[in-house]
């Protein structure tokens, strides 16, 4: 028998219904993807057979000088800086803001960055997942020489304020490493503000010990490449934060010994390096388009039942 011309377009309707649910699911999936696996074992220092080229190691007594600061919205006090026992030290009191200096160096090249930090404390809460919640003791961030093309109007204000505020064009993509969050080392997540530009990589817990220097060896260039997908080109900038503005807190935060290495010192910190894993998907994703595909499929199926039946 024929199906009946109301029915079979109210279950035509019901089977494009699903459809299009599961392609939006998918879509919405795919377009909230903001995190990125990267290298999970850390490099460690080992015996130090290559010397690397020091960027700043803030022996002179002008080192502070060097950097500049630049003053971020929502501040109750300046963020200060100044050499203090041969180390760069900052000062946040309810502060929000970061110290810079253009810096020169090929990925390419010299690919493993080092430097040891340490800090007056660590917060309960430190995550860039959350505006609120993105407060950390310690941060250092690496510019890259990147287009801005593409970038969307937001991002394309926030470079206009730097460039108002320090008289130069920032870097369009950008790697920071935070001390004190609950986000693993493993992953990369793109900063709230940050429009796929900035990616956040935790690399110590709350419950790492506060005032002692602790050492971090970074492949840079791994790190870019696992995050943005292509080869890292030039860093033209580094930036040092120590911000505490949401929290009405007082913290300080030390570095030193900022320094990059080339592949010849790989061996030196471990013995072998994997390249970083794919990007992949996470459980949750799947999960939903599993559950969207049942639906649809089981709708289709009881669509042709009732045709079959009649």
């Amino acid at each position: 028998m024929r199906v009946p011309f109301a029915g079979l377009r109210r279950a035509n309707r019901a089977l494009r219904l699903n459809a299009c649910l599961l392609l939006a699911l998918a879509a919405a999936c795919t377009a909230q993807q903001s995190r990125h696996v990267v290298a999970g074992e850390a490099l460690v220092h080992g015996n130090r057979s290559v010397a690397g080229r020091v960027l700043d190691d803030f022996e002179a007594e002008d080192a502070a000088s060097g950097w500049a600061l630049y003053g971020i919205e929502g501040s109750r006090n300046p963020l200060t800086h100044a050499r203090h026992d041969g180390a760069m030290q900052l000062t946040s009191d309810s502060s929000a803001g970061l110290v810079w200096r253009q810096v020169g160096f090929d990925p390419g090249t010299e690919p493993l960055l080092a430097w040891r930090w340490k800090v007056s404390r660590t917060f309960g809460t430190s995550s860039p997942l959350s505006p609120e919640l993105d407060n950390f003791p310690a941060r250092l961030l690496v510019g890259f020489d990147h287009s801005w093309a593409g970038a969307n109007p937001a991002a394309l204000s926030w470079r206009r304020k730097v460039q108002e505020y320090t008289g130069v064009t920032p870097p369009a993509r950008a790697i920071c490493y935070t001390f004190g969050g609950e986000l693993p080392s493993s992953e990369a997540v793109d900063a709230t503000f940050g429009d796929g530009r900035i990616a956040v990589i935790n690399l110590r817990t709350p419950r790492s010990a506060a005032g002692e220097w602790l050492p971090e060896v970074r492949d840079v260039a791994a790190d870019y490449r696992a995050i943005f997908r292509e080869s890292a080109p030039p860093v033209i900038a580094l930036a040092l934060g120590c911000d505490s503005h949401r929290l009405n807190l007082r913290a300080q935060a030390w570095f030193d010994d900022i320094t990059v290495y080339g592949p010849e010192a790989y061996a030196q910190f471990r013995n072998e390096l994997t390249l970083p894993p794919d990007r992949t998907t996470p459980l949750l994703t799947w999960l939903i388009i599993a559950g969207a595909s049942f639906v649809a499929t089981a709708t289709a199926g009881v669509w042709f039942w009732k045709r079959r039946s009649h």
